[in-house]
């Protein structure tokens, strides 16, 4: 790891926001102001949007068709905007032991402390100072990073308790424990190292060529967040103790996060609350990225080999991808939106980073078998779907349409690669139009320079299922389906597994697969049973990207039919993590073929 890991930098450099200000307008056309947006939401981003206290945005109305891609795409923009705000601070001269000084999942009330303010490359580091000394939880968060981690959510062996705006976090996992009052202990906990267990992501170390072992490069971690809401219903849904696991289907009849319409539902848990979900991408840092000053930082937790199991560690990281995942009144399925960092496939200089995956299987078939080459429908806004290739069925190789990079590689069965990231499908014109209307307003306040901010793009968002080649009544596509692969370069990278996914999916080991083997299905309806939603219309929709990967995760399975059962939309739920088994943790490997435990199977 060497120098990969490190304590932020307070170098300062200058940034020139002109010349990507520039080259994003070259693609915005005129009159997509929306003078009359459908809601407050999708309405023109400004200055005063990027520079004031924000509020988390109120749910758009039904969809009904009348409300443009842009003011969806605002929308998910101001979603970035709060959420990326820093939390609340605690100002505390001798804090209690495991004291937390800020208040979790909670907005600064303080009216000069805002989205600006947080952008600032030194934003974690200004605040691990305090009276003097060092103050290694830290002050300074974004108000997700504050959100309650999955082994806060299940935590093995005991429920969760406890008022999360206070809690100091404690990550209880199936293999490991990082206390309250533990040095290790960080907000931001990197437990996961696979893209929902299907392959590996890195920075190739040494310009855009990958080292011979895949472990000498940097790797990108994850970790998934829920908010309060989801957290507080998972508490009272439990009580004080897990049921057995093989009563789980008795005891919890019904998984239906909140905003939940009917019945049944756990005694106290109807809630008029949004549940929101994230899921952040971090990568190992460089002394020179991080002297770059175009990523937001923070030191987090991840995990190596130790003697004795997992062992924490802590080191600086860069956020890389954001999913953020929103459950309304009018959107039960849930609003899917990405955004990420603009350097993930090309450096400021143009050149290629070199994003590479390796696959944690050599061999990948369709289900039904299908032996002609598969084409994905993309819709980018334009008035038309455009094709593209999917890899054919077989060994994970190039002569299969697989980008395998030439070399000498220490890559072998059952792993594959490495493979060269392409581009996601889910950049749309309304997206870039947003994208460049938010740095246009970037570029109104000179302090916008210093920050990071500008370095981060909306990916796309998901609003309801629709079919891949949905069309209007006019024959032209849908616009719902201009969103329908939505993909993360850094968090779905993988063709066919998870970027250009629709249907459902089989990981490696599971489902009939075997352990080296992916299996797509990619026929198969997946947004079922969603109380909200017209049955007659969506039980039958075979939806893809995010969307149609968490309609997979459903909870209970109905034991007359195990692929249907009611949707919760949530990779975190299973009778494991209900009957306290809870998760384990992925470790940082050295080198390739040393022991990997499959810690959590999120497609069951």
């Amino acid at each position: 790891m060497k120098s990969t890991l490190r304590i932020i930098s307070t170098c300062a450099c200058a940034l020139a926001l002109a010349t990507t200000l520039a080259s994003c307008m070259k693609t915005m056309p005129p009159g997509n102001n929306n003078p009359d947006p459908k809601f407050p939401g999708g309405a023109l981003i400004t200055v005063t949007d990027l520079t004031t206290s924000a509020t988390l945005p109120a749910e758009p109305p039904p969809y009904d068709g009348s409300i443009s891609r842009e003011e969806y795409a605002r929308f998910a923009w101001r979603q970035f905007i709060y959420l990326n705000s820093p939390v609340q601070r605690i100002y505390d001269p001798s804090p209690p032991a495991g004291m937390i000084a800020v208040v979790r999942g909670t907005i600064s009330a303080d009216p000069e402390y805002t989205f600006l303010d947080s952008g600032s490359p030194d934003f974690y580091e200004t605040g691990t100072r305090k009276f003097g000394g060092p103050f290694p939880l830290g002050r300074n968060h974004l108000i997700w990073e504050t959100f309650a981690h999955r082994s806060e959510l299940f935590p093995a062996n005991a429920p969760p308790k406890g008022d999360l705006k206070s809690l100091s976090p404690q990550y209880n996992f199936a293999n490991v424990t990082v206390g309250r009052v533990s040095d290790m202990i960080r907000f931001n906990n990197l437990d996961e190292n696979t893209q929902i267990s299907q392959n590996q992501i890195f920075f190739p170390k040494n310009g855009s060529t990958p080292s011979a072992n895949p472990y000498d490069d940097h790797m990108i971690f994850f970790e998934a967040k829920v908010n309060q809401a989801e957290h507080d219903y998972i508490k009272k849904t439990l009580g004080n103790t897990y049921p057995e696991e093989a009563d789980v289907h008795n005891a919890i009849p019904r998984i239906e996060f909140p905003p939940n319409v009917g019945s049944p539902v756990p005694a106290g848990a109807q809630s008029a609350d949004e549940s929101i979900e994230v899921k952040a991408a971090w990568r190992e840092m460089t002394d020179e990225l991080i002297k770059s000053r175009r990523y937001h930082t923070a030191e987090a937790t991840y995990y190596v080999n130790g003697g004795n199991g997992p062992e924490p560690r802590v080191g600086t990281f860069g956020l890389v991808g954001l999913h953020i995942l929103r459950k309304m009144k009018n959107y039960p399925a849930f609003i899917y939106t990405t955004f990420e960092h603009v350097d993930n496939l090309q450096k400021p200089d143009k050149s290629p980073t070199g994003l590479y995956v390796v696959t944690l299987y050599d061999t990948m078939n369709y289900k039904p078998p299908i032996t002609k080459p598969v084409q994905a429908m993309v819709n980018t806004g334009a008035g038309h779907f455009q094709s593209v290739a999917l890899p054919l069925e077989g060994q994970v190789n190039a002569a299969n349409g697989y980008p395998i990079i030439d070399g000498s590689f220490q890559v072998r069965p059952p792993l594959a690669g490495p493979i060269t990231v392409e581009p996601s499908q889910a950049m749309t014109i309304a997206v870039n139009n947003v994208n460049a209307e938010v740095l246009q307003a970037m570029g109104k306040d000179d302090e916008f320079e210093k920050t990071v901010w500008p370095y981060y793009r909306l990916a796309g968002i998901q609003i309801v299922p629709v079919n891949e080649n949905s069309v209007t009544s006019t024959g032209e596509p849908d616009p719902l389906t201009e969103d329908f692969y939505l993909a993360n370069t850094v968090i779905e990278s993988s063709r066919s597994g998870v970027q250009l996914f629709k249907g459902a999916v089989a990981d490696p080991g599971l489902r009939g697969a075997a352990p080296n083997q992916l299996i797509n299905d990619r026929s198969k309806p997946n947004v079922r049973q969603v109380r909200g939603l017209d049955p007659s219309t969506y039980d039958t929709v075979v939806m893809g990207g995010c969307m149609g990967c968490h309609g997979n995760a459903q909870y209970p399975r109905d034991p007359n039919n195990n692929d249907l059962g009611p949707t919760i939309f949530n990779f975190l739920t299973s009778e494991d993590t209900l009957s306290g088994k809870g998760f384990g943790v992925d470790v940082r490997p050295e080198r390739l073929g040393e022991p990997r435990t499959n810690t959590h199977a999120y497609i069951e």
